[in-house]
């Protein structure tokens, strides 16, 4: 049983976690705003997104997957031994193979756009759509090895019990964000900005692909320092024979087909909401909406309670496990039910109220709302999904979450191709909200079943 300490310990690293994250979600929200005022619901807004997801999209799939497979788990482990050539050598490795991803991302902008926009929408000029989004793709792309490094820094602060600077962070890349976008209406472009701006206007290329891009350096540099901060310093030490590389090596190969999964369903889902129609923005934003309340309670309760989770499976204490997990679980379920009904029955007025200005008009603003009602209905499913699948990773199983979210992205895929065509942007979010809400359930009975079979 936890100790009164260990419980105001609990309490104060969630309220940190909660309060960063509850900034940096509505620094977000309105960056999301901003752009929308700026730019509207467009085929350069679809392209934006398109390009702007491109970094995370490509790092996830060929990197990110490998380092979120056992990154905390595998710090708290060396940490406990104080093994501080285990966190040199896996982020000395880690770096060289992000700066090698990010390069030769670059050189394949062309075809990383393309993959996303493969059934653009027949009202818009394809070739323009492509010209426009392969611009600002390449100007993205630089973020890999940025988000790659925040990954690093954030896993050694939370096998720390260090939460601050990871929920804080990112409020500076929004910031930054949020004063490029200002700094468009000073430029030479049409109102609302079009995809020959991005063509024809060089400096409007630059702020809108740069804007972002800077924003996810400046995140980068607070997390390094705060890392210094802490006491950690660490060298570089590339050695792909060490047993700490291995290790995670070995972990990963499921969470990079894990990661795979997520980007098949990703490039179906962008192209069924037709890339140009404006359908992939208004997703988009929706998700944005749906994203807030998941990052303000699913992800701040997960980040105070993975290391636990970790630490118990290290010391041997199946109880200790359960009882932190089922702990958890129930918080996070309590705490995003009531999100999930007010999203529900607030969505129109609440995108209305919140985006419908400027260029965002009332028909962008109705469409977004489709989507966000759609994905309303599955917060509590994604949330529980997520925790469900870290009580595998801190038994350093990969495998079972490679083979449940093969389920959960099978069966959104499915569902999605069933509902677009009748119910356009709100199909695509029920089709997501169905499949997290069954793979929830699903991944529950894996992980009891797993517990109960461990000596």
């Amino acid at each position: 049983m936890a100790t009164p300490n260990a419980r105001s310990g609990l309490l104060r690293a969630n309220l940190t976690v909660a309060s960063g994250t509850a900034l940096s979600r509505l620094t977000g929200l309105l960056r999301t705003i901003v752009f929308g005022v700026v730019i509207g619901q467009t085929a350069l807004a679809d392209a934006y997104d398109i390009a702007n997801n491109a970094p995370n999209i490509v790092y996830e799939l060929l990197l990110g997957g490998v380092l979120a497979a056992g990154l905390v788990p595998l710090f708290t482990r060396h940490l406990q031994d104080d093994d501080d050539d285990a966190t040199s050598a896996v982020a000395s490795v880690a770096m060289v193979a992000l700066a090698t991803l990010t390069l030769i991302s670059i050189a394949l902008a062309p075809l990383i756009f393309r993959i996303f926009s493969l059934s653009p929408d027949a009202a818009v000029d394809e070739e323009m759509l492509r010209g426009a989004g392969t611009a600002l793709t390449r100007l993205f792309l630089i973020q890999i090895f940025f988000y790659g490094m925040t990954s690093i820094c954030t896993a050694i602060l939370n096998a720390r019990r260090k939460f601050f600077a990871a929920a804080w962070t990112p409020v500076m890349a929004n910031i930054v964000t949020i004063g490029s976008l200002l700094l468009v209406g000073r430029l030479d472009t049409a109102d609302p900005p079009q995809l020959s701006d991005v063509l024809e206007n060089n400096g409007f290329k630059l702020l809108l692909g740069l804007g972002s891009t800077s924003g996810i350096i400046a995140m980068t540099v607070g997390m390094y320092f705060a890392l210094l901060r802490g006491g950690t310093r660490l060298r570089f030490k590339f050695d792909l024979k060490h047993s700490a590389v291995r290790q995670l090596v070995k972990l990963s190969g499921w969470a990079v087909g894990y990661i795979a999964a997520n980007q098949v369903a990703l490039v179906v889902i962008k192209n069924l909401a037709e890339p140009g129609s404006g359908n992939v923005d208004a997703y988009s934003k929706a998700y944005a909406f749906f994203s807030l309340p998941h990052g303000l309670l699913a992800v701040s309760i997960a980040t105070t309670f993975v290391p636990d989770l970790a630490r118990a499976v290290a010391q041997n204490s199946k109880t200790e496990f359960v009882s932190r997990f089922n702990s958890g679980l129930k918080l996070t379920a309590l705490a995003t039910i009531p999100a999930s009904l007010g999203l529900f029955v607030f969505a129109k007025p609440l995108v209305a109220a919140l985006l419908q200005y400027g260029n965002f008009d009332a028909d962008a603003a109705t469409n977004t709302a489709r989507a966000l009602t759609g994905l309303s209905v599955g917060l509590v499913g994604f949330s529980v999904y997520l925790f469900i699948l870290r009580g595998f990773y801190s038994y350093g199983d990969t495998r079972t979450p490679f083979f449940i979210n093969l389920f959960e992205n099978a069966l959104n895929i499915l569902l999605a191709i069933l509902l677009v065509e009748r119910f356009d942007v709100l199909g695509l979010g029920l089709a997501f909200s169905s499949a997290y809400l069954i793979s929830s359930i699903v991944a529950f009975f894996a992980l009891r079943r797993k517990i109960r079979r461990i000596n």
